[in-house]
């Protein structure tokens, strides 16, 4: 037929902004694309403008999940999502193409934002280890209060160095409570777990005294566990 002819020659061509994963950044779309009217299924007053609409809907559909750097990925998906006939109105059939591209302004933004957003990344990961320096240092059984009164040495020109002192060991134990509480809880989650998994692979061994033996040790081991008490295996 004439009009499948014309829709695989791709005769009409357009251009249209579409979405990106990276919110305000686009890619700018290069279409070309034919259509055909169904027959006996009513009347469209515009079938170009049907035709742009339905194509650059599906484009941007496929587009919207990748970052505006990856422009080569973002075109397969889209040309992919393209490799079938769009027949969402029973009207029409729309087949076609794209070709993306992003302007310089948009690339430089974009390479700007990942900087940032690996600076901020970084910075994160920084925070991180130092609060878990942090917490060892408040925790250590030798140092932990020593650290900590040198950490929040009397200033100068106070009152009462000694009211001072006691409050700030004080807050020390207060502190520990709590960290070793929250620590705590994350033991009881962690030994839930192992129970699971211990109870698993003793119901695949036949013989009780086998598994007796075996969990026995087990218990042995994680009681001797570095930083973990026998209360914690529990």
């Amino acid at each position: 037929m004439v009009p499948a002819l014309e829709a695989l020659l791709f005769d009409c061509v357009c251009t249209a902004r579409v979405d990106s994963a990276d919110a305000g950044l686009y890619f700018e779309a290069s279409l070309s694309y034919g259509w055909t009217l169904e027959e006996g299924s009513g009347r469209i007053l515009h079938p170009d403008e049907v035709a742009r609409s339905l194509l650059v809907g599906a484009v941007r559909a496929a587009t919207a999940e990748y970052p505006v750097l990856h422009v080569g990925e973002a075109q397969n998906a889209a040309n992919r999502e393209l490799s079938r006939e769009i027949t969402t109105d029973d009207r029409i059939t729309v087949s076609g193409r794209v070709r993306l591209d992003i302007s310089a302004d948009t690339e430089a933004l974009a390479r700007a934002r990942r900087l940032a957003a690996e600076r901020v990344r970084l910075e994160e990961a920084e925070r991180i280890v130092r609060l878990q320096v942090l917490r060892e240092q408040v925790l250590s059984r030798d140092l932990g209060l020593v650290w900590w009164l040198e950490r929040n040495g009397t200033p100068q020109g106070a009152d009462s160095p000694l009211r001072w002192t006691r409050e700030v060991i004080e807050s020390h134990g207060a502190l520990v409570s709590a960290l070793r509480r929250e620590h705590a809880a994350m033991e009881t989650e962690e030994g839930a777990l192992l129970r699971a998994r211990v109870e698993e692979v003793l119901a695949l061994v036949e013989d009780p005294e086998v598994a007796a033996r075996f969990a026995r040790h087990l218990g042995d081991y994680i009681a001797h566990i570095p930083g973990r008490s026998p209360s914690g295996a529990d």
